[in-house]
């Protein structure tokens, strides 16, 4: 067993920056759509992040290897932890502002308990079983507060969950399988799993084109969309697994806590509307996984 090492000052600031980090991509999410439709947001997303590692895939060359038997789980990580949670936020903040996608994103610890429990016969104790049911509560309250008016429900405000359930089950893949593998080779694998079809999809789609023949316009999204890949897409998530690496899986699922907080700011200096109800509902999703992690 590896023994647990004290906390440190480098633990402290790479928890800050993805949290902030993560906070703002739902902003860049919205810029991004100013111009471009959300699957092209989410390929480019994957794209610039591929591209912003190739240097690290280039000095880590030798280490780009995993027995055999685990390579089936790669793409499962790559559509689940980037692909498809990309592709549902992009589309939701379509609908929903940045500040609510930030929100609903706390519920993913509640997902890594439930499907752990499920699928992959992780112990459920008691106390996990009421921070879940109490987050669920929470998600409801935000869910609900305004997406249901005279004409219906905005059916995007569910994208969110959908993405933070696929986030849970790739958490519970990558513990399962990859508890002795070096988690820097993982995120570089992942991304050169999705790139390209990130890129083939540009291509067809015709975001390059918009690119090459309105620079200008294109330029109001790829400024944002630069940051979105590179920093909130690709390093964020060696950094990530690098924060669990010398800490633990708990220490770096506790930057879910400020997300929502940077995201709900940012939100409001964009002038989205952020309703009371939805803070109460942040507390109550915040209270629910604090009661389930501190169960061991």
């Amino acid at each position: 067993m590896v023994e647990q090492r004290k906390i440190q000052s480098a633990d402290w600031i790479m928890f800050t920056g993805l949290s902030a980090i993560w906070g703002f991509s739902f902003f860049f999410i919205k810029k991004g759509l100013l111009v471009f439709e959300p699957m092209q947001v989410a390929a480019f997303r994957m794209s610039i992040a591929f591209l912003a590692l190739i240097p690290l895939i280039i000095w880590n060359i030798k280490r780009l290897k995993i027995p055999n038997h685990k390579w089936k789980y790669i793409p499962l990580l790559a559509l689940f932890g980037n692909i498809i949670p990309a592709i549902l936020f992009s589309t939701a903040e379509t609908k929903i502002d940045s500040g609510l996608a930030g929100i609903i994103n706390a519920t993913t610890p509640l997902f890594a308990l439930s499907m752990g429990y499920l699928f992959f016969k992780v112990p459920l104790t008691q106390t996990k079983i009421i921070g879940v049911v109490v987050g669920f509560v929470g998600a409801v309250i935000v869910v609900l507060s305004k997406q249901i008016n005279i004409i219906g429900i905005n059916y995007y405000i569910f994208m969110p969950l959908v993405a933070t359930l696929f986030y849970g089950i790739n958490a519970n893949i990558f513990k399962k399988n990859f508890q002795t593998e070096n988690p820097v080779t993982i995120a570089l694998l992942q991304f050169s799993f999705a790139a390209p079809f990130a890129l083939a999809y540009l291509q067809y789609s015709g975001a390059f084109h918009t690119i090459i023949y309105e620079p200008a316009h294109a330029w109001m999204s790829i400024k944002y969309l630069l940051i979105l890949g590179a920093f909130g897409t690709g390093y964020s998530l060696v950094f990530f697994n690098i924060l669990i690496q010398r800490t633990s899986a708990l220490f770096g699922t506790m930057t879910t806590y400020l997300i929502p907080l940077v995201s709900i700011a940012i939100g409001l200096i964009d002038n989205e509307r952020i309703m009371p109800v939805h803070f109460f509902g942040l507390f109550i999703i915040l209270t629910g996984v604090y009661i389930g992690s501190r169960s061991r």
